[in-house]
């Protein structure tokens, strides 16, 4: 049976597959290095999600590092030991079942915009993706206070799409693998725009409300989140030599 045919038919397999691709993605847009990031998927039927082994960068994630893991954060499949602050994540996907992946990361303009407590403003049309969708919050990592820290997040995000952790980095879901790494990689660009357009104004202007609907809209397709994500993937692996 050829491998697309056997990946057909085993949907862990392809999400790992996915998962894999997903984060060689993003370490090539130098996110998730060293140990400042995670990459966690819903497994199928729900009530787990996939993760790779603590210690690890993106970059050097392959199948067999992944390990799933329930909501109780006990390890059902693979051995050692995952981050223990990803109990986040797992209250996440109880709280909201539209969430099928999640990403964190410490990339640069996130953590700078968590430095000056502000969140993302629409002044370009890749920044519509996330219009009424994004919040900060004050945070704090110690993995004695997950509980408490998961539910003030929890609470922050609501019913959104992305939460700026002021001091830290960025947190962010989606509907797939693909829809959650094409967002974080956005996301983190337009953070970029906006950081270098205060730097030249005091002042941004808002775009016009149906500019931001027919960009949000456009953005959200199907059509282009898996466009993107097929292009970061032969891009990815041009630069693996693949």
């Amino acid at each position: 049976m050829a491998l697309a045919e056997h990946r057909n038919d085993d949907p862990v397999a392809e999400l790992k597959d996915e998962m894999v691709a997903g984060y060689h993605i993003l370490a090539r847009e130098g996110l998730g290095l060293g140990l400042l990031g995670h990459l966690t998927a819903r497994a199928p039927g729900g009530d787990s999600f996939w993760t790779y082994r603590l210690g690890q960068s993106f970059e050097e994630v392959e199948a067999d590092d992944l390990r799933e893991a329930d909501f109780d954060m006990n390890i059902l499949a693979g051995d050692g030991a995952i981050n223990p602050t990803l109990k986040i994540h797992a209250l996440a996907y109880q709280a909201r079942p539209d969430i099928m992946c999640i990403a964190h990361h410490h990339g640069i303009d996130s953590v700078a915009m968590g430095a000056i407590g502000a969140t993302l403003e629409t002044v370009d049309r890749n920044a519509a993706k996330f219009d009424g969708e994004l919040d900060i919050i004050e945070d704090y990592d110690r993995a004695h206070q997950i509980a408490e820290q998961g539910d003030a997040i929890l609470a922050k995000l609501g019913g959104g799409r992305a939460l700026i952790l002021k001091h830290h980095g960025v947190l962010v879901t989606g509907r797939s693998v693909r829809d959650t790494v094409v967002a974080t990689i956005m996301l983190e660009r337009c953070f970029a725009v906006q950081l270098k357009a205060m730097a030249a104004s005091p002042t941004l202007y808002r775009m016009a409300e149906a500019e931001i609907a027919d960009a949000k809209g456009f953005l959200n397709s199907d059509l282009y989140i898996d466009g993107t994500w097929d292009y970061l993937k032969r891009a990815t692996a041009r630069a693996r030599g693949l």
